[in-house]
């Protein structure tokens, strides 16, 4: 009897404990780079600040399989392109984005929340920008899916 009891309270605890990890953990989902557009029409939608999207990948060619971490951002009630400097690759690389960016008219701004640096730009055609940085910069196809993390909305292609 007793046996059975542990038993019973050790199930009801993994299931509540795989409930919680479950429901704090972010939604995934597959988009290419000319969904863009709709990614930042969906996360203008959701319309409070620290929503976000982030678009990862690995360029092609790639030697050392570090990924690429492209974010979009609601701050201050407006949304973003953000170059955060946490992924090797992105703190890497944060120069070359950078002239990237000002060769097609934008001006990335330094910001630090929480501790952690990025850039960001709000001005101009950020899905723009954000579609030239994974197709010219890092050479993916068009077509290529990359996967893309949400908080705060559900992706809805359309």
């Amino acid at each position: 009897m007793k046996i059975g009891l542990i038993v019973a309270c050790c199930v009801s605890a993994i299931t509540l404990l795989a409930l919680l990890v479950r429901s704090r953990v972010a939604p995934t989902y597959s988009v290419s780079a000319r969904d863009m557009s709709k990614v930042i029409n969906q996360l203008k939608g959701s319309g409070k600040n620290g929503h976000f999207a982030v678009l990862i990948f690995v360029p092609p060619g790639s030697t050392d399989g570090e990924a690429v971490n492209l974010q979009y951002s609601t701050e201050g009630g407006v949304v973003g392109l953000d170059w955060a400097l946490v992924a090797p690759r992105n703190i890497a690389d944060q120069k070359k984005v950078r002239e990237f960016a000002s060769n097609l008219g934008y001006r990335l701004e330094e910001h630090e929340m929480n501790n952690v640096h990025y850039l960001r730009v709000t001005d101009g055609s950020i899905s723009e920008l954000g579609t030239k940085i994974v197709e010219e910069l890092y050479g993916v196809a068009a077509n290529a899916r990359l996967q893309m993390i949400t908080e705060g909305f559900r992706w809805k292609p359309q």
